[in-house]
């Protein structure tokens, strides 16, 4: 069997790869493993805002396949870390299992 590469290559940014829970809209919750990447340090970029810069990024697999659960349909929706910090994010394609995501706000997983 070959290695498989990191999801994310280690280039030094803060990041995160392990379980997770995504919270829906209408108040459902479904297991998850995270792989996130914070693309911007807010303490680094000039005139900051969250509503005009996305600070991290990433993917969302289900953990096991549940019927009638589409993870595009948590937009936004609310990720939330096992030691229970949350952060409103987007779905932004992928499968009904699989999906990239956006944060909408300040990283769950990196404290600035």
């Amino acid at each position: 069997m070959t290695s498989r590469l990191s999801f994310h290559p280690d280039n030094g940014r803060p990041r995160y790869v392990g379980p997770a829970t995504v919270v829906f809209p209408d108040g459902r919750e479904v297991s998850v493993t995270a792989s996130l990447v914070l693309r911007i340090d807010p303490s680094r970029v000039e005139n900051f805002s969250y509503d005009r810069h996305s600070t991290w990024v990433g993917s969302i697999t289900l953990v096991q396949d549940e019927d009638g659960v589409d993870l595009f349909d948590a937009a936004p929706g609310i990720l939330r870390m096992p030691d229970g910090r949350e952060s409103e994010f987007m779905a932004t394609g992928g499968s009904s299992g699989e999906n990239g995501c956006s944060g909408l706000g300040p990283a769950p997983f990196h404290s600035a």
